[in-house]
């Protein structure tokens, strides 16, 4: 009797030892890929839109369609962001126009036409990143009352001690190009 429990024991023991005992097949090593470049974001133009501030213009005769300081060139990266017609900005006006970026955030940059072109700037104040609004022919924080000059983007009045970020401008064929890097 003692054999037949034993003998009905050790068959299922040995079963089991047998199946856990088999070998497995090694499972193949997978093929590695081709890398493939992760897309980047196309770039978009940047839809410009106008600010209803403008400073008064006492002369609103045409200037010539090309910026004495900059000219168009073949290459890309000099080819600029379209910011606003030519005929939106009269001789020492001033008006604010924002960009969108890629991401959607807007930024308003400050254009005036002067003897020189068409001078270009960041609105952010320089001493809390605020935006600055055009007021009385002058760019004013309304943060803490910093004021800047909208043709030179120096500071008139502080707290702010930096002047405005300036960028390059390019007026050709009735377009005013602005040039973000």
């Amino acid at each position: 009797m003692l054999l037949l429990l034993i003998g009905s024991f050790i068959p299922g023991v040995l079963a089991t030892k047998s199946e856990g005992a088999t070998p497995k097949k090694p499972s193949p090593s997978p093929t590695p890929k081709k890398s493939t470049p992760t897309p980047s974001p196309k770039k978009k133009k940047a839809a410009p839109t106008k600010s209803s501030s403008t400073s008064p213009s006492p002369n609103s005769t045409k200037s010539a369609n090309t910026s004495p300081s900059t000219q168009p060139s073949p290459s890309k990266s000099l080819e600029g962001v379209f910011i606003a017609k030519s005929a939106e900005l009269a001789l020492r006006q001033s008006k604010v126009f924002f960009l969108k970026d890629a991401f959607g955030i807007s930024t308003g940059y400050s254009l005036t036409r002067t003897t020189r072109g068409v001078m270009a700037f960041d609105v952010r104040c320089t001493h809390a990143g605020v935006p600055s609004a055009l007021s009385g022919g002058s760019l004013k924080c309304p943060a803490h009352g910093s004021i800047f000059d909208p043709e030179s983007g120096q500071v008139i009045r502080g707290p702010a001690v930096e002047p405005l970020k300036s960028y390059r401008t390019i007026e050709t064929d009735g377009e005013i190009r602005i040039l973000i890097s």
